[in-house]
Order: structure tokens, then sequence, then C-alpha cells
């Protein structure tokens, strides 16, 4: 289904617009009620109840890709997203895979997520759960937001002195089927949106 090198987007590409009014759903405190997987090189995702699907990267640095898809088929001119340790891109998910927006994430300290040794696995996530990406410090939510109706997935980069929050000063992405979105994480859970692509 998504056929671009997770990776990739990472390295490359110019900082897009600053937006505003994006339904936010990115949060990096986990209740301890909330389902957690670990996920791994080769393994999909689908929210359920959306058109929502990610991957993760199979090359390093190793990265989640979240973009909107049906039937295994890409929503044409739609835009996906990239996470990764090392920061979060914007792109268009079918054409030129052109990147649209980036941001570069401070050195990360502490220990990263354990490793989970299986083999490439397809994943059906419920519309709340919280996913840890192996051998990163990257940990996704699925959130149902405006008033529990619309799904999204947030994702960025905790550590152990960040308390559940995404760490300060770095960033993470969020996607929905109506945006695409880079937020720049502040103290104590505090976000700022950085840069809006609208899907079509």
């Amino acid at each position: 289904m998504f056929g671009y090198a997770a990776a990739a987007h990472i390295r490359a590409g110019v900082t897009g617009p600053a937006g505003c009014g994006v339904p936010v759903a990115v949060a990096g405190a986990s209740a301890s009620s909330t389902p957690t997987i670990t996920v791994g090189p080769g393994d999909t995702m689908a929210i359920q109840g959306s058109d929502i699907h990610c991957v993760i990267s199979t090359t390093l640095p190793r990265a989640i890709v979240c973009g909107i898809a049906s039937q295994n088929s890409t929503r044409p001119h739609s835009y996906a997203i990239t996470v990764a340790d090392k920061g979060v891109a914007i792109f268009a998910a079918t054409g030129s895979q052109q990147v649209v927006a980036r941001e570069i994430n401070p050195a990360i300290s502490g220990p990263p997520n354990k490793r989970a040794s299986h083999k490439p696995t397809r994943y059906v996530l419920a519309q709340s759960e919280h996913v840890l990406l192996a051998g990163t410090h990257v940990e996704c939510a699925t959130v149902l937001i405006d008033k529990r109706t619309r799904q999204t997935i947030g994702c960025g980069v905790l550590n152990e002195s960040s308390a559940g929050y995404f760490i300060s000063g770095s960033y993470a992405g969020t996607l929905s089927d109506l945006y695409a979105g880079i937020l720049r994480a502040g103290k104590n859970g505090a976000q700022t949106v950085l840069a809006v692509q609208k899907q079509p």
C-alpha cells in the first residue's frame, strides 16, 4: 500500500507554513488501562473504524509512516506523516512524494523502547490504543476527537524524564482523514501547531 521509503523523508525537504485550527489529538501520556503494543520493522497497522494505515520502516533510521488508504490503495493527493527519533515530516503520499514540512528533533537522552523480535505482523488498533516503536523513543496514540466522532493518530518522542508527555522542544506528527500536522511539544503536554496540510 505505501510504496515510499519511510526514513528518507526525515532527511530531506523544506519546512512548510504554520497552520492553526487543526483538531490536535496527540497526547504523550498513556493511561495504564489503555491497550499497548510494541511494533517493529515491517509491521503494519490499521485503525479500527477509519482509513488510517501505518507501516514501520525496515531500514534505518527506524520510523513509522501513517497515511490515508482504503482497499489497499492510498488516497490520491493525500498527505502522510513520518515520525522517527530524528524528527517528523509531512509529505505527499502519492505522486512526487514531495516533503512539504519537516522538523528535526534535538538529541534525545535515555534508553529507547525495548526491542521486540517477531515476524512482520498486521495489527488492527483500537480507537484508543498506545503504540511503542521498538528500538526508538517514538510512541503513538490513537484518539477520537471532535466529540469522539473522528479518528486520529499522533506520534512523538518520550523518555524517562518527560513524565509521560512528548519531550519538550521535540516535534510530533498527527494525522486524520482531514489533516496532517506537525506540532512542537512544550512543557507538561503543551503543544503548538507548526505546519498543517488539509487532506483532499
